[in-house]
This record gives C-alpha cells, structure tokens and sequence, in this order.
C-alpha cells in the first residue's frame, strides 16, 4: 500500500492522492435489469384478456373514440375529431349497440346523443 501511494506522489509531482476506495459488486447486474425491461417485468400491467372494452363517447356531438390505443393514455391535448370537444368531455358509454369497431355515421352519432347513455 505504501509503495501505491508513493508511486502516485512521483507521478503527479508531490500532490497526494488518497487511497482508492475498493470497488463493491452491485446486488444487480446490469443484465438482469436489461431482462426486466425486455420481458416487461415490473412494467404497465396488460389488460385482461376477457375484459371488455370500454367506449367513450363525446357528450357534446355522440362521437366514439375508436382508436386503436387506450384513452385514459391519450394526452390531455386531445380533441373530439368532429367538435374539436376537449378530452374531459368524454364519458364512459353505457350503450350496448356497439360490437367491434363503432358507427360514426352522423346520424347514428346524433341518435346516441339524444340517446345520453353516459
């Protein structure tokens, strides 16, 4: 150790440099990390495969969401396509006319507004 320390005096002309602390294994590797985020361990839960999809609907025009991501994760900047209705005038729909993909037609987003199955 003595001869470590003065091997360091030479080589920075006189100025003394501390003993290197000694080096700690990690409790994790970064392997296993790399793993978690690959095989999503840890992550957003998936939704359940039997779980219904739930529907929004604009309460100002009857306009569906029908996008293919979830709407709670859409940005707070979100517009009703049709009435440019801002995202918190969505409501859950309690319809059950809709199977699969909605109908945006006008007139059947006008009979679910008149409707207010919200």
């Amino acid at each position: 150790m003595a001869t470590m320390l003065a091997q360091r005096q030479t080589a920075f002309a006189g100025v003394r440099v501390s003993a290197k602390a000694p080096v700690l294994v990690a409790a994790r590797s970064r392997q296993a990390v790399k793993a978690q985020a690959l095989f999503g361990f840890g992550g957003n839960k998936a939704p359940a495969a039997g779980a219904a999809t739930q529907y929004m609907i604009c309460i100002d025009c009857g306009y569906i969401y029908d996008g293919s991501q979830e709407f709670k994760s859409l940005p707070g900047s979100y517009k009703c396509p049709v009435c440019s209705s801002p995202k918190n005038r969505f409501k859950a729909y309690k319809g059950t006319d809709v199977k699969g993909k909605p109908n945006n037609a006008p007139a059947t987003m006008k009979k679910r507004k008149d409707e207010k199955k919200w």
